[in-house]
């Protein structure tokens, strides 16, 4: 058990990368956060459990992150007025990526694996 304790940040934090939006984005879409951290919880609880569904499924929502972020960037890079670039939302997906490309290959490491499929 002492060993798991070193999954509870991968568990806690995976959630970031997913969230990450600029402020104008984020209190348009404010009522879908409660079902996002619902399905978080479960997926943690699932991780700190064993269950390799919830593994695959971490790891899957982390690439499907990258993989929508990558096709989002362009189209929402400059403003809606077309006055300039949209910085915020630029940096704030670029971020994004980084830390879910982290998360997906700390999950896909053999130390990891092992501690959540034991």
């Amino acid at each position: 058990m002492p060993q798991k304790k070193f999954l509870i940040p991968i568990i806690l934090l995976q959630i970031i990368p997913i969230v990450i939006f600029p402020l104008d984005t984020i209190s348009a879409g404010l009522s879908i956060f409660g079902i996002v951290a619902f399905v978080f919880a479960l997926l943690g609880f699932g991780l700190w459990r064993g269950r390799s569904w919830a593994l695959s499924m971490s790891i899957f929502i982390q690439g499907l992150n990258i993989i929508i972020r990558m096709m989002m960037l362009f189209p929402h890079a400059l403003r809606i007025d077309g006055n300039g670039w949209d910085i915020s939302y630029i940096l704030m997906a670029t971020v994004s990526m980084a830390i879910s490309t982290w998360f997906l290959i700390r999950l896909d490491k053999p130390d990891v694996r092992s501690l959540i499929i034991a």
